[in-house]
């Protein structure tokens, strides 16, 4: 589980870096299309790509720190049993959905590689690289979201026996 934490901190502040570097590209871009009126054909697809990365690999972190957008107009009045049953069917449906969705990222990793397909516009970078990476994120939140009810359900049993 320390390893998994770590991991997640790890790309947790590689997310946080590459969102910086994806606001400089697009500074770049406003300098060299309002200023220099030149504009890049590249700065705002690599943008995109450093975006969908920092997305990608920061959700199990912000999963991890309780980051994520979180309704808790049920959670703030429900006694702890009920309150811990709620957040593990949320987590559980999100399961649902990460697996799903790591399913379709695995499978259009393995066409684009067969198909040796490209991104699309300006910056054609090898698409089996974004839907990798699409891939890792999502496995490692699926692993986050099991590592989180367990510890939800441990953190239950350690605080009954005290």
């Amino acid at each position: 589980m320390n390893v998994l934490k770590a991991f997640n901190k790890i790309l947790g502040y590689i997310s946080g870096g590459l969102i910086c570097i994806s606001a400089l590209v697009m500074l770049y871009d406003v300098i060299t299309r309002y200023i220099l009126k030149s504009p890049s054909l590249y700065a705002s697809y690599a943008a995109a790509f450093l975006m969908l990365g920092a997305v990608f690999l920061g959700t199990s972190y912000a999963l991890q720190t309780g980051g994520h957008v979180n309704v808790e107009i049920f959670l703030d009045k429900a006694k702890p049993l009920p309150k811990k049953i709620l957040l593990t069917i949320g987590y559980v449906l999100s399961m649902v959905f990460v697996f799903f969705l790591s399913r379709a990222c695995l499978t259009f990793a393995m066409r684009a590689v067969e198909n040796q397909w490209r991104a699309q516009g300006n910056l054609p970078i090898p698409s089996v690289i974004l839907y990798g990476v699409m891939f890792i994120g999502t496995v490692l939140l699926f692993i986050t979201l099991i590592f989180t009810i367990v510890e939800l359900w441990m953190k239950k049993q350690k605080e009954g026996d005290a």
